[in-house]
């Protein structure tokens, strides 16, 4: 298995390195794919939850996604995270893990609940016209400190996902495509 997984890993690399700019490439493994410390670390840390997949997402993608700032270990080689989707009853979305089994990263989509009046306020300022698409993410360090809310607008001609502190400052901005 472990051979596999980390010729798996090269692989994925190899194809990224070229692409890592645009692609949003993740390749999906099953659970017993995963080191077990990594799955352990899932069920301690989401005990009412259970896994809909994983996958193993270099660290090109986790940048775009997430805004990584650890990119090398120590023998300089791009480390390889592991991505589990995640639903259970007060939740969907999804987790990073790296190969410690040290929960990086989660993701949750925000249901039927308005987003603050700060972000709110500073989006239609900035961006007159358009309008929220969807569900909106909260993106935290670990499991409970906030990072930012990720939001996908759109108006007549174009779709930009955001990130927004609690606050409104408008972290970043990107468009995703012409409609």
């Amino acid at each position: 298995m472990k051979k596999s997984l980390t010729s798996t890993a090269l692989a994925l690399l190899i194809v990224t390195g070229g692409y890592a700019q645009s692609a949003q490439i993740k390749i999906r493994i099953k659970e017993n794919e995963v080191p077990a410390v990594v799955v352990q670390s899932f069920k301690q840390n989401f005990k009412d939850d259970h896994s809909e997949g994983w996958a193993i997402v270099p660290v090109a993608i986790l940048d775009d996604e997430y805004i990584v700032s650890e990119h090398n270990n120590l023998i300089g080689e791009k480390p390889i995270f592991y991505v589990v989707k995640i639903k259970g009853q007060q939740v969907r979305g999804e987790a990073v893990y790296d190969h410690d089994g040290s929960l990086k990263y989660s993701k949750e989509v925000i249901k039927d609940t308005a987003l603050p009046m700060a972000v709110r306020d500073a989006i239609a300022k900035k961006y007159p016209g358009y309008t929220f698409l969807k569900d909106q993410e909260t993106v935290k360090d670990g499991k409970f400190k906030f990072i930012h809310y990720r939001v996908l607008i759109e108006n007549d001609k174009e779709k930009i996902a955001l990130a927004v502190d609690s606050s409104g400052e408008i972290l970043r901005e990107k468009r995703v495509r012409s409609i």
